[in-house]
């Protein structure tokens, strides 16, 4: 409670200020009847956090020759977010997707973020995910970065992966500060769920030596102990009912206990000899940690022995004791990524040549993922479903389903995971430059390497274990009960004892084997590109023209896997698989300075993005006692994309922009997931594999504005406001079977993405009050409309406090998802609600020091 008082108070200030400005329209020096010896001179002490970081990045996007938008740190180096990826979320055309209620993957324009290329100070970074080649960038601590950038529309010298866009991370050079510059920063966060109270430290350190030689460092570190409650329903028809009335024939309540630790560094070197020539190293390392315990009661209700009641009611009679089911999970996921480039810069006669190589290594490590699994041994139950409510409710006829001592032991899976992800790359660019024109021309290549090995199995052989021996308190759920709660701890303790007594039974071999292989491969991606790309200055009109040609070849190897009928016996076959493809993607943008700080922008390009690794590696699992086999396809072409873009800009003073744009995408080879039972090769089988579909296209409008009201009276003019909105026309068409009169969205594509902001900026005083909305978007694709899962709208609202004690000390406060959403999706329709994740709110308090 008094974290929540600290808040208000906080709020109720912030709010005070906002209302009354003439608090600080006086002249902030303090009167020399007040002054002493003591005295803090207060024309000195500024804060402009908000104004520094909003005028970088406007600046940024007026010179930028191509369409992009840009979030900068202010001069201390501080974000308005903690997380890269949410402080992307409040450019215009971006959101984010969520993972634990932090943001972890950039949508932009509506786009898969499979769709996107992210690379740290100009070098492409990989990503642990097993099958995607969506990059997370909650890896990737806010405090090692300078500024982020999102390029829309890349120009021909830039890589052609990016049909969403490509996000530029770079991190600080000394150069970019005057001078030597030391700041530090520490924080304790409290998550509200949980009543965990966490620790954040960052510190970084550049300095010029003899205005030739630059050093930058920083470390940052970050735990984290939250806790997020879940239900999950799965809706169904049932025996007797109508087609349309779908019942939620399963639920799951699930509680997470979470410890993520961040640790981040970077060194960056520079050597700016003289004019003509300049030398770097850029070196940046994030560490993620996540330990995650997941406790879940299972309600399998079935499609049997159901009554309905009406309106929204239902009993189950019947019910099976083992329908009830209890599971405990702890896992320790380790990503890591490394990224290093050194490179220079020559001024030569007549002519630029840059130059480039580098490394990144992204990894994963599950060594430890475990999950026990007991069913309720009781009586047969009776239940009624109560389905008025977002998240339906349950009533059981006996409540021993919720003692521990009532569970028998089913089995133990194990699911240790290894991901590594490697390349390397080397680049050269040179650029002639005359009296109105320019002329570029640049090599790059790019070697990765990556491996996939998962080693899931059950064991089901062994000695019983007394769920009771494991049990602890109740777990708080808003939700509902989950019953008794089970302790990790005690559970893994018990493995590290008695694990090695247990084992599979011979009927489970094919299916240990399927999920063990099936998902491995290694694979190679080598990447040759080269580009001509001319600039024409004609008065205020600048043309940049050029084409870029990229060549892609790859190869992989995988498992393919049959399982006979009775499960215990199979076969492994290895498969390999290369090829090679190229595009042609040529470019023309067009800049026009129109005078009195307007800006008309258009580009017409085309841009492509290769299939996800896990889409293509050749593999082959076939149970023949489920009749399902599941296909991947190498010989899947890359997206391509079409794409045209015009924004005019109005830059307003040095610190303000208003501006829109619209933009088309017409994007063939879109890559989907098909599920067939008409395939010739497997007659009655349920077959999966991933094809490229029709066309899709994107058709949308952003607008953007931002601006200081320097032009109020004094003691308003600390106000700024800004708004941006990106609404999204889409047209999909999957080729489903049995679907071809439907319409669909494009997957992971919210039609309406909304931003604002209102802070306040005086004298020691800064604060700001931030929302972000996204609206429904498809997410997976069922047979019918009725089992299409969507994510529901969203709204994120989060304040930020910072009061300067003198010039080189200041104090912040932060709360961040004030309204208490959850994360919701549903099926189908909003009333059936097919997943409730809730986290409640989180403050943080911290001091930063500058010098």
């Amino acid at each position: 409670m008094q974290n929540k008082s600290v808040l208000g108070r906080a709020i109720s200030l912030s709010l005070l200020v906002m209302a009354s400005p003439s608090v600080f329209a006086a002249d902030t020096s303090v009167g020399t009847a007040a002054s002493g010896a003591g005295a803090i001179d207060l024309d000195r002490v500024e804060v402009r956090p908000q104004l520094e970081s909003q005028t970088r990045a406007v600046d940024l996007k007026r010179s930028s020759d191509a369409i992009e938008d840009a979030v900068s740190s202010d001069a201390m180096g501080v974000y308005p977010d903690k997380n890269v990826a949410e402080s992307l979320q409040r450019l215009p055309g971006v959101s984010v997707t969520r993972d634990q209620g932090e943001g972890r993957f950039v949508v932009i324009r509506g786009l898969d973020a499979n769709l996107n290329s992210v690379s740290v100070d100009g070098i492409a970074i990989g990503t642990p995910e097993d099958s995607s080649r969506a990059a997370p960038l909650d890896v990737i601590p806010s405090d090692s970065t300078e500024r982020l950038r999102v390029v829309k529309s890349p120009t021909p010298d830039m890589p052609g992966d990016a049909i969403g866009g490509a996000i530029l991370v770079e991190s600080a050079s000394a150069f970019d500060r005057d001078g030597r510059s030391l700041r530090g920063k520490i924080e304790a966060s409290h998550q509200q769920l949980s009543g965990e109270t966490s620790p954040k430290a960052a510190f970084n350190y550049s300095e010029v030596f003899a205005d030739t030689f630059g050093v930058a460092v920083g470390v940052n570190y970050q735990k984290r102990s939250f806790e997020s409650d879940n239900t999950e329903v799965e809706y169904g028809t049932f025996e007797g009912g109508a087609d349309d009335d779908l019942f939620a024939n399963s639920l799951q309540r699930r509680k997470y206990e979470i410890e993520r630790k961040r640790i981040g560094a970077n060194l960056n070197l520079d050597w700016h000899p003289d004019e003509d020539n300049r030398y770097y190293l850029r070196t940046l390392y994030s560490q993620f940690d996540d330990a995650e315990t997941r406790q879940r009661t299972i309600f399998d209700f079935g499609d049997e022995g159901i009554t309905a009641l009406g309106g929204n009611q239902y009993r189950v009679d019947d019910l099976a004791a083992d329908s009830i089911q209890k599971r405990m999970r702890y896992r320790t996921k380790k990503e890591n990524t490394f990224a290093a480039s050194v490179g220079g810069e020559n001024r030569l006669s007549g002519a630029v040549v840059d130059y480039k190589v580098g490394y990144t290594r992204t990894e994963e490590r599950v060594n430890d993922e475990m999950e026990a699994r007991f069913e309720y041994a009781g009586d047969d139950l009776s239940a009624t479903v109560d389905q008025n409510s977002r998240v339906p409710r349950i009533a059981l006829s006996d409540a021993g389903w919720m003692d521990n001592g009532s569970y028998d032991f089913d089995r133990m899976v194990l699911s240790p995971k290894r991901v590594d992800d490697k390349e390397h790359s080397a680049q050269v660019n040179l650029r002639f430059d005359g009296d109105n024109a320019s002329y570029k021309f640049g090599l790059l290549g790019r070697w990765r390497d990556r491996d996939v090995d998962t080693n899931e199995r059950e064991l089901r052989v062994g000695p019983d274990i007394a769920l009771s021996d494991w049990t602890t308190g109740t777990p708080e759920h808003r939700g509902g009960t989950l019953g008794q709660g089970m302790s990790s701890d005690a559970m893994r303790r018990y493995w590290a004892q008695f694990g090695g007594q247990y084992s599979a039974r011979p009927q489970d071999a094919g299916g240990n084997a399927l999920a063990s292989l099936e998902e491995d491969y290694t694979a190679r991606e080598d990447i040759f590109a080269s580009y001509a790309m001319g600039t024409w200055d004609i008065g205020a009109l600048r043309i940049i023209g050029g084409v870029r040609v990229e060549n892609t070849q790859f190869s992989a190897t995988g498992n393919s896997v049959d399982v006979a009928s009775n499960g215990r016996t199979y076969t492994v076959t290895p498969l390999t698989v290369s090829r090679s493809y190229t595009n042609v993607l040529p470019g023309l943008h067009l800049r026009y300075d129109a005078g009195d700080a307007w800006v008309l922008r258009a580009a017409a390009n085309k841009t492509v993005s290769r299939p996800s690794f896990g889409d293509i590696a050749p593999r082959i699992g076939l149970s023949r006692g489920d009749e399902e086999v599941r296909i991947g396809n190498p010989q899947l072409d890359p997206y391509e994309s079409k794409n045209i873009d015009l924004s005019i800009e109005k830059y307003i003073g040095t610190t303000g922009i208003l501006s829109l744009g619209l933009f088309h995408k017409a994007i063939d080879g879109y890559i989907v997931n098909t599920v067939s039972t008409t395939d010739p090769a497997y007659p009655d089988f349920k077959v999966t594999r991933v094809i490229n579909g029709n066309k899709a296209t994107v058709k949308g409008a952003e607008f953007n504005w931002q601006q200081q009201l320097a032009f109020l009276p004094a003691g308003w003019d600390g106000l700024l406001v800004g708004a941006s909105g990106t609404w999204l026309d889409t047209d999909f068409d999957p080729g489903l079977a049995g679907r071809e009169r439907d319409d669909f969205m494009l997957p992971r594509a919210s039609k309406h993405v909304y931003t604002a902001h209102i802070g306040y900026e005086k004298a020691g005083f800064s604060t700001r009050v931030a929302a972000v909305y996204r609206s429904e978007y498809l997410d997976t694709l069922g047979d019918s409309a009725a089992y299409d899962i969507y994510v529901a709208p969203n709204t994120q609202l989060d304040f930020s406090l910072d009061y300067k004690i003198t010039a080189n000390v200041s104090v912040y406060l932060e709360a961040q998802n004030l309204l208490d959403k959850p994360l919701e999706l549903y099926q189908g329709t909003r009333s059936r609600t097919l997943q409730m994740e809730e986290y409640g709110r989180t403050y943080a308090l911290g001091l930063k020091v500058a010098l």
